[in-house]
């Protein structure tokens, strides 16, 4: 299973180690670190997603010159302080690990022995919480300039890709409302009213709208890439699989074919699992952000069941990564951990059918599919997972309760009492 260990960057002080699930929740207080661990883990899963489709070798790239630390501080806009002699980075991904000692050491890059056979393609997102300015800013992507490509830049340049299929013939509708959907109308963002049959710029929108637009039209597009070609021109296609000819041929000779064809045939499969994209990896910051109680059940039912869909199509895991410190968000994810749970209790007794008309299929998640971690003071993570009740907990998330509790108490004893 792939994990992260992160220690002394930023406010975080020492994660453990962490491993990788379908659904991976990362919750905290403001600049608690919660930011920081996603960047981190969303920049070692875009560099390895790099060296597996790469025909060239491209680790020594990162390996020299402070390379990876460089470009990691710039993407997603870390300053020096974030790191010290002492920050660590150690990462065990599907076919590679990386090991980062200090702010002034370069990374080590290992493949791991079956990187070849292992290798795929995956489509990553990183939706920042800055989302909600492709709404309130007119021509945000003439608006902003940047001089590297950062976090914004690439956002940005992500939403206008993801956004050109859902046409006023194709339209998207928004994961928190009946009557409301997403237009793009020759490339400007629209809003459609089913209710009224208007259609107006998020610009006007309510800030909710403004949020949930962006993932809900990136995380459909994106889960809908997986199992389909990854963009390559038929030049390059034709390329690669000349390459593996050539290459299986001189080794062989052509002396025994049957052994060469084997042999070519692992090498398409490679090529296969490589063109296309075998899952989705979408990284999240607040997606309650702005959002009505209800509105965040929503959401999170949506992304559910779109990374559901996506582990159907694929040949890999896909992952839904995500910062929160909304106990509805939890809550939510526990009511559909309680329902998955209960399925697999009454399946095949009579029950079955009636629990089947209070749960919907698309969103029935496996507990093992679910790790959650709750980012302390001291910068140290703690895993919040009951195994005994398979749930998430929320104490961590509601230290409000006890203090209206002590409050009311106080108040109705000044009142009330002798």
């Amino acid at each position: 299973m792939s994990s992260i260990h992160i220690k002394n960057i930023g406010p975080l002080n020492n994660t453990g180690i962490v491993p990788l699930s379908t659904v991976l929740l990362i919750i905290g207080r403001q600049s608690s670190g919660k930011s920081t661990f996603m960047k981190i883990l969303c920049f070692c899963r875009w560099l390895e997603k790099l060296i597996m489709i790469s025909e060239e070798d491209i680790i020594p790239q990162y390996t020299h010159n402070l390379k990876f630390l460089n470009d990691l501080k710039a993407f997603h806009r870390m300053n020096d302080s974030f790191f010290s002699s002492k920050s660590e980075i150690n990462y065990e991904g599907d076919t590679i690990s990386i090991s980062l000692k200090g702010n002034l050491s370069n990374v080590k890059i290992t493949r791991k022995p079956d990187f070849i056979d292992k290798r795929y393609n995956t489509k990553l997102s990183f939706i920042p919480s800055e989302r909600n300015l492709v709404s309130a800013i007119h021509n945000v992507d003439k608006v902003y300039r940047s001089s590297e490509r950062d976090v914004l830049f690439n956002f940005l340049f992500e939403w206008d890709e993801a956004k050109s299929p859902y046409t006023s013939e194709n339209p998207l509708h928004l994961s928190v409302s009946n009557n409301m959907e997403y237009v793009n109308d020759g490339g400007i963002d629209m809003i459609h009213s089913l209710e009224t049959d208007l259609t107006f710029s998020p610009f006007f929108a309510s800030s909710g709208i403004q949020s949930v637009m962006p993932i809900d039209v990136m995380a459909d597009y994106f889960t809908s890439l997986v199992g389909k070609r990854a963009n390559m021109s038929k030049h390059d296609l034709t390329n690669k699989v000349l390459q593996i000819l050539s290459k299986s041929v001189d080794r062989r000779q052509a002396e025994v074919l049957e052994e060469n064809t084997s042999e070519i045939e692992q090498q398409l499969l490679n090529l296969q699992n490589r063109i296309a994209y075998q899952s989705v990896q979408l990284f999240i910051e607040e997606p309650e952000q702005n959002l009505y109680p209800d509105s965040q059940k929503l959401l999170l039912m949506q992304l559910i069941k779109l990374i559901a869909r996506a582990k159907v199509k694929g040949k890999k895991d896909s992952i839904l990564a995500m910062t929160t410190h909304s106990p509805y968000i939890l809550s939510t994810l526990n009511v559909l951990l309680a329902e998955s749970s209960a399925m697999r209790v009454v399946k095949g007794t009579d029950k079955e059918a009636k629990l089947k008309t209070l749960v919907k299929d698309e969103v029935l998640l496996p507990f093992k599919d679910i790790s959650a971690y709750f980012i302390k003071k001291d910068g140290t993570l703690d895993n919040i997972i009951d195994k005994d009740l398979n749930m998430v907990s929320g104490v961590e998330l509601d230290g409000v309760s006890d203090w209206v509790d002590e409050k009311i108490a106080m108040i109705n004893s000044i009142l009330y009492g002798e």
